[in-house]
């Protein structure tokens, strides 16, 4: 195994792995057409901000678990002494891969960067498939509620 933080060239590949959990969630059917564009370019000026970080797993060569955390600065946290949250995104296991503990190793290490970026809270949006890890790492429901329309 091998952890190894991604740089910019890794961009394409990470987005195309977002796409497939898009995918596996059943939630293709929302992104734009040109989705894989705007992400890359998103990712592309986030990372040259250094406010998004992924990590990679892998295992002879082949990507298995990846994830990503960013840092985000929006209302109600600008107002904050601390004026930003960490969000972590993008977490993805190979399906032959899962339950083996890779998550949580990636998760390990995109919360140690978020730490060294100053943050105190992190939030994420769990997948049902995900919500076990979560709970497990010791992150808590929040009082925060939603409604798509």
């Amino acid at each position: 195994m091998q952890m190894v933080r991604a740089s910019v060239k890794n961009i394409p590949l990470i987005v195309k792995m977002k796409i497939e959990m898009f995918r596996e969630l059943n939630l293709n059917t929302l992104l734009e057409d040109d989705v894989e564009e705007k992400m890359n370019q998103t990712y592309q000026t986030l990372y040259q901000e250094d406010k998004l970080c992924h990590f990679i797993l892998y295992e002879n060569d082949q990507m298995i678990a990846i994830g990503g955390a960013t840092i985000k600065e929006d209302i109600p946290f600008c107002f904050f002494k601390t004026p930003y949250y960490g969000y972590i995104l993008d977490i993805y296991c190979i399906p032959e891969k899962r339950r083996n503990g890779y998550a949580t190793e990636v998760m390990r290490y995109l919360l140690k960067w978020l730490e060294e970026k100053g943050v105190h809270n992190v939030k994420l949006k769990p997948s049902q498939m995900g919500s076990k890890l979560y709970e497990q790492m010791r992150f808590e429901l929040s009082n925060e509620m939603e409604k798509w329309i």
